[in-house]
């Protein structure tokens, strides 16, 4: 094979794929494969309406991928802090008498409590911040100031020129260090990074439909630009998804 016609991810995918000999077993423990043509039996499952008593069900029915922002509205602070907090943050202590628990609970899952995961953002329109690019400081609870600036402008075109980016209140960035998951997971802990911030990203996602907010969620950025912007390496540190909040009406 041609170097060129190598198929990269799909390369990777299978070179971190776990074997039944990584979990003590051999290949006779599999299942037989499932035969050309059986016929497969379908079962109709009841229709669902959302709970009226379950928030989290109705949230979900109205989540929509927004791409239209007031870029005259301000956001509240208290409006940022709990997307911060609840996406991302340390929501309860743990019960240390519980078997194999954790010292606090998060808002979202991490692979063996590794956490490689940051949240940082650049704050467009928000009350009580000036517009720049801040760090959401976890353990705190509070934000640090990496550099003022107005880069709506910018975003939108390193997000390869999405206009809608720029009327936003606050983007998101989540990046990953490698050297938090690697030594654990070797090459398979850059799938949990990107598993992880999927739950993060959705966790933003409904939360802003929950306040009534429109969110985007961005996978297409100029790598080497946003890392720039936010002052990491792509080396230890590397952005992997974006998530665009703003108010809509």
């Amino acid at each position: 094979m041609k170097a060129e016609e190598i198929d990269i991810a799909e390369l990777f995918h299978e070179n971190t794929k776990l074997t039944p000999f990584d979990n003590g077993e051999c290949l006779s423990s599999l299942l037989p494969e499932l035969e050309p043509g059986v016929s497969i039996v379908r079962i109709n499952l009841p229709k669902v309406v959302p709970l009226t008593t379950s928030g989290i069900e109705q949230v979900i029915e109205c989540r929509v991928t927004s791409r239209q922002f007031n870029s005259a509205a301000v956001m509240p602070l208290e409006t940022l802090s709990r997307l911060l907090a609840l996406s991302t943050g340390f929501t309860a202590r743990a019960d240390p008498a519980a078997s194999g628990a954790f010292p606090f609970h998060r808002a979202a899952p991490s692979a063996g409590a590794t956490y490689p995961l940051e949240v940082y953002f650049v704050v467009l329109r928000v009350s009580g911040l000036v517009p720049g690019v801040y760090h959401y400081a976890i353990a705190d609870h509070a934000v640090e100031l990496l550099r003022y600036g107005a880069y709506s402008a910018s975003l939108a075109r390193w997000t390869l020129h999405q206009p809608y980016v720029s009327d936003s209140n606050v983007v998101f960035i989540i990046t990953s260090f490698t050297d938090r998951i690697y030594p654990r997971y070797g090459e398979r802990g850059y799938r949990y990074m990107l598993l992880e911030a999927g739950h993060i990203g959705q966790n933003l996602h409904l939360l802003a439909t929950a306040y009534g907010l429109g969110a985007l969620c961005i996978g297409g950025f100029v790598d080497a630009a946003i890392s720039r912007l936010i002052g990491v390496n792509e080396v230890t540190e590397i952005p992997l998804y974006l998530t665009a909040v703003g108010i809509t009406g």
